[in-house]
């Protein structure tokens, strides 16, 4: 089983009947589900937003970092509570790098705690020309 494999079974059973079993997650989609989405910190930024758009782009996101394991909820700005307090990182040029570490992402989310607004999709990993539509994320815990 890879690295990743595991993380991924160790939150399952987190939240089916862990330390988690009793956490209200923060994102809940159209159908009331709430999407889940595992990462390991050293994992590259856009390989995690590929991940969450799958699953509809916007997910409750469990990382694995040497620090711990830290939670991050990403929502569809129109969605959001209050995007006016968050770092507005939807430009290209303020845009993280494409070579950024999920972990490294997740530390700077850790200091923004109105969050930041970014595309789906980062300028310099964009498979396509179309516009992603934005997304929030904030730092959970």
């Amino acid at each position: 089983m890879s690295e990743l494999d595991a993380f991924r079974a160790e939150v399952n059973r987190s939240l089916a009947v862990g330390d988690l079993a009793d956490v209200e997650l923060e994102v809940v989609d159209d159908e009331g589900r709430t999407p889940v989405v595992v990462a390991l910190g050293d994992e590259r930024l856009p390989v995690l937003l590929r991940r969450m758009e799958s699953v509809g782009g916007y997910a409750n996101v469990f990382v694995k970092t040497v620090a711990g394991i830290r939670r991050v909820a990403v929502m569809d700005v129109d969605g959001a509570l209050d995007v006016r307090s968050a770092d507005d990182m939807s430009a290209a040029s303020d845009q993280p790098s494409a070579d950024s570490t999920v972990a490294v992402f997740v530390e700077y989310l850790s200091h923004r705690r109105g969050g930041v607004v970014l595309p789906a999709r980062l300028a310099t990993a964009s498979r396509n020309a179309l516009p992603a539509r934005q997304v929030e994320i904030i730092a959970a815990s």
